[in-house]
């Protein structure tokens, strides 16, 4: 992981849920919370979302477009235990 400032402290578990991208829970699609708080629910009708585990290099590039916040991205890195 690159040694940028990052606070990665704002999407603990401990506090409130804020990630800006979450899964659909039926069609697995990656949603931007911000849309799906206007839409209401994912374009397949499922109101019903999980928290993001792991995603593609594809889905990386989509939220990477969308200006999603560096921290949350970094939460995914592969990091040197040690």
């Amino acid at each position: 992981m690159s040694e940028l400032n990052l606070d990665l402290s704002r999407y603990s578990k401990d506090k409130e849920f804020v990630d800006p991208v979450v899964r659909c829970d039926a069609c697995q699609t990656l949603l931007f919370r911000h849309q799906l708080e206007k839409d209401g629910a994912c374009a397949c009708g499922c109101r019903r979302v999980r928290n993001v585990q792991k995603f593609s290099l594809r889905e990386r590039e989509r939220m990477t477009d969308h200006g999603i916040d560096s921290a949350f991205l970094a939460l995914f890195e592969e990091r040197e235990d040690g």
